[in-house]
C-alpha cells in the first residue's frame, strides 16, 4: 500500500490551488443507505483551505471494498 501511495502525489489542491495540501492517515466513515461503515487507517491527501479531499487508487479500492454499495448482493441486484 505505501508503495502505491507514494506513486500518486499532489503537491497542489486541484481544486483551490493551494499548496498547503498535505497526505493525511485516520480512519474515513460515511454511510450508504443508512448504513455505516468504516475503512481503518485510510492515507488520502486533504486541503485544509477549502476541504478537498483526493484518493489515491488504492483508497477508493478500499474504500469500495468496505462499501455496502458495492456489495456482492447489491451488484447481483444490479445485474439482475
Amino acid at each position: 500500500m505505501a508503495q502505491a501511495m507514494r506513486s500518486f502525489h499532489l503537491s497542489v489542491c486541484p481544486s483551490c490551488g493551494s499548496a498547503r495540501i498535505r497526505v493525511v492517515r485516520g480512519d474515513w466513515s460515511e454511510s450508504y443507505k443508512g448504513k455505516r461503515y468504516v475503512v481503518k487507517d485510510l492515507r488520502y491527501f486533504h486541503c485544509p483551505r477549502c476541504g478537498e479531499k483526493v484518493y489515491s487508487p488504492d483508497a477508493m479500492r478500499r474504500i469500495q471494498a468496505a462499501s455496502p454499495a458495492f456489495s456482492k448482493t447489491q451488484r447481483a441486484r444490479k445485474s439482475a
